[in-house]
């Protein structure tokens, strides 16, 4: 059996910790020993560390003195941080793709204008509703040609991961995601227009509702520090 290269291996630790921490796999707030993940992979612990420290570089783990690591909680002060950056770089990121996108990536956000569509489009899988969401902002991201929005954009929004997962946990009914969906599809119709101002003042919008959603989930949340 060939081994994985060294270096590979400490990507992969980190990549996996990153998106299990996203998605709430590990909650936030929850223990991490690195003796345990240095067991799942078969590695020491120094490569385990590494991640870690990367980990917390990104405001996702929380290393203290003689208690370890452990994933960062939500707070509600971050989360409005998060949400006053992504009101300022998801319009300027819409403003770029409206303007330079192909007519042919732009057809393509057609399958975000349902849940059932974007199922279909990744081989008939059925998305969790967080999966799409994420997707569909990630989507509009990827398309914007400005290299440092496109990618602080990108990180943004994955990070908001844990965020959706809290208030649509805390918020079941299925008009509230049919409220969603229905606003994505005003931003694909603004996109495909070439409307780029239009475009982000349906995101700030957008982002807006989110806001009030998540905020007013996580005062009720006891993963709230």
């Amino acid at each position: 059996m060939n081994e994985i290269p060294y270096q590979l291996m400490r990507s992969d630790i980190y990549g996996v910790l990153r998106r299990e921490i996203l998605s709430c796999a590990i909650p936030p707030g929850a223990e991490i020993r690195d003796a345990d993940i240095a067991d799942r992979f078969s590695v020491s612990r120094s490569p385990v560390r590494d991640a870690l420290l990367r980990l917390e570089a990104e405001g996702l783990v929380v290393i203290s003195p003689r208690k370890g690591y452990r994933a960062s909680p939500i707070s509600i002060a971050d989360a409005r941080d998060l949400f006053e950056f992504r009101a300022v770089l998801e319009p300027a990121c819409a403003a770029s793709v409206a303007t330079e996108a192909s007519e042919e990536s732009l057809r393509a956000l057609d399958r975000f204008r349902s849940m059932n569509g974007f199922a279909a489009a990744e081989e008939g899988t059925a998305p969790s509703f967080v999966h799409y969401n994420r997707e569909f902002h990630l989507a509009i991201a990827r398309l914007c040609t400005n290299q440092r929005i496109r990618v602080a954009t990108i990180d943004l929004i994955e990070q908001f991961d844990r965020l959706v997962t809290v208030s649509i946990s805390s918020n079941e009914a299925g008009g509230q995601r049919d409220a969603l969906i229905a606003e994505h599809c005003d931003i694909i119709d603004a996109l495909q227009a070439r409307d780029g101002k239009r475009a982000g003042r349906i995101l700030a919008r957008h982002a807006g509702r989110a806001r009030k959603r998540v905020l007013s989930a996580l005062s009720r949340s006891p993963i709230v520090p």
